[in-house]
Order: C-alpha cells, then structure tokens, then sequence
C-alpha cells in the first residue's frame, strides 16, 4: 500500500486538505493522512467537519524521544519540517504500508504522479531544477547552492533496509538541529539531502518536468492547456504546482521569492487562481491565524538555545 501524506500545523489545515483532495482525485488508490504538528483535543476534531475529511495523527501520538526538545525549541515551521522524518517513519513502520509519499501542504495536484515516482527507486528526491537559467538569472543558481540542490517539498520512501539506513542518518542530523543559517551550512533539513545520492544505494532523482513545478524552475517549464489537461513545456503532463511563497492575500503573484512577476508569466495565471478557490473553499480565512499549541508557549524566545547549538560547531 502506498501512503500519501503532508505535515502542518492547524493553521495549514485548509492547505492540507486541498492537496490531500487534488492528490486523490488522481490516486484514489492511496491511502492519506494528515500529519498535525500541533495539538487538538479528540473533541475539536470530532466536532469540525474539515478535520474529519481525512485522518490526523498527531505529534504527540508517535511517542518520539526527541518530542520535548522539538516542541520546546521550534517554531511552526521547524517544528513541521523537522517531523516529516519522524511521520515517515513511523507509516514505514506499519506492516501494510509498503511506500510512503510525501508533498508540503502548499502544493496542489493537477495530473498524475508519472509512474516512474512511484514504481522505481527507494529513495525519490526532486531537483530544484535540471537546466541553467540564463546568465542574468543565475540569482537562481546562487540560492540552490545556498538551500540545497533537492527540495525537501517532496520524496517517496519505500520500505527497505536502505531506507531505514536513511531514515536513521536524517534523522539524527536534523531533527534537533532543524534551524536556518545560511552562514553556519544549515538550512533545516534540505541542505542533508544533497549528500543523499552519495552515502545511499537505489536513490531515484526525479527529473520530469511535471514534478515540483515552482517559482525556482520556472526559467524552464512553461505551462499551456490543451484538451483540458495542464501540460509543462507543451509535452509533459503538470503532475502538481508547488505555491511555496504564494500570498492567498495577493493571488495573481506567483511567489513573494519569484524572479518571474504574473505579468512576465501569465501562463502560470490559471494554477494560482485555481488554488486560490480551493483555499476559500476549505476554510483558509478561518484557520489562518490558528496559534500553535507548543509554540506559543515555549522556549522560542530565548536566545540560549541557538547560542549553544551554534558554538558547539563554531567555537572562535
């Protein structure tokens, strides 16, 4: 069985269940989970008719050694990004579960995952992109080298012994030590993922086009509609649009990082008014400002923490 699934906190609910909606209609043969970076009570969930749409486990609920330190430390989105490892294993952990799929919650589904994604590799990673972007936009180039050459948006896991061998070396290098500086080599877990092709066997890069199509490789994906399906580059079915950097309060822009503006791209026009409608549709303006259940009550503030983690790689 394959397991589909994306990890938010409550306030990522709509985001979640849109993907999850998109990704079904074209695999209504996965199985789908909400992983909750968050706390709800068993009533709030019972009681509320878009938590109800798809199954939620919940942080708390996979008994991880590390689950006082991550929710004492993180914000939202480290909190999230550090526990993708943490759901995906404990799903690969499931005797029925033969594979799992994951996709943050900001991406949505226009056609079908090609059947390379699913059928080869252990370890499925996506590139930022494949080809160089022109000379004046090599800003693009600078920032993968910067944030990693894989985008931790999306990976497949299947269950085998090289992927618990993976699943362990991830997990021990970044789930306490999910923070963002550039300077010092981190960027949550990303950065990790470009050593991946190196220290493990049967990992699959997914380069089709219609995989992962963002503001960072839009210098080479252009996107038409023929016959009622989106294509990339006029040939390669979309697959799905990952919105990362997307304003649902400014919608016609593509990303607040794009070098593209919606007036240079105006193919890319229909994916995010789309989107736009299924977050409306789900509720976004009534989760948006969901607080944090760790979050809002623990050690963020405090400077002592990142000091330490900091001075224990990068002592003068």
């Amino acid at each position: 069985m394959t397991l589909f699934f994306t990890v938010v906190t409550t306030n990522y609910l709509p985001f979640a269940v849109s993907l999850l909606d998109s990704a079904k209609h074209f695999h209504p043969e996965f199985e789908f989970y909400i992983c909750l970076a968050d706390y709800l009570t068993n009533e709030e969930i019972a009681s509320n008719d878009l938590m109800q749409k798809y199954p939620i486990i919940q942080l708390h609920e996979l008994g991880v050694e590390e689950f006082d330190f991550i929710t004492h430390n993180y914000n939202p989105m480290q909190l999230a990004n550090c526990s993708k490892v943490l759901f995906a294993k404990y799903f690969l952990d499931q005797k029925q579960i033969d594979q799992v799929i994951f996709c943050d919650s900001d991406t949505y589904f226009f056609g079908k995952l090609p059947s390379s994604t699913i059928n080869e590799g252990e370890i499925v990673l996506s590139p930022h992109f494949t080809h160089p972007p022109s000379v004046d936009m090599k800003r693009q180039e600078l920032e993968v080298l910067n944030a990693g050459l894989y985008n931790g948006g999306f990976f497949k896991l299947k269950k085998s012994s090289e992927t618990d061998r993976y699943i362990s070396w991830l997990r021990e290098r970044s789930v306490k030590e999910c923070i963002y500086d550039f300077k010092r080599g981190f960027y949550g877990e990303q950065l990790w993922l470009n050593l991946v092709p190196l220290y493990f066997k049967n990992v699959a890069i997914e380069n089709n086009v219609g995989i992962n199509v963002a503001y960072w490789n839009l210098h080479e994906r252009n996107i038409s509609w023929h016959d009622g399906t989106f294509f990339v580059n006029d040939n390669v079915p979309l697959c799905f649009f990952h919105y990362s950097g997307w304003d649902y309060n400014n919608p016609s822009e593509i990303s607040k990082w794009a070098l593209f503006t919606s007036k240079m791209r105006p193919d890319i026009k229909p994916l995010l008014l789309k989107y736009h409608v299924a977050l409306q549709a789900n509720e976004y303006e009534h989760y948006t400002n969901r607080i944090n259940y760790y979050t809002s009550k623990n050690n963020l503030n405090k400077k002592s923490f990142f000091s330490t983690l900091k001075n224990k790689y990068f002592k003068r």
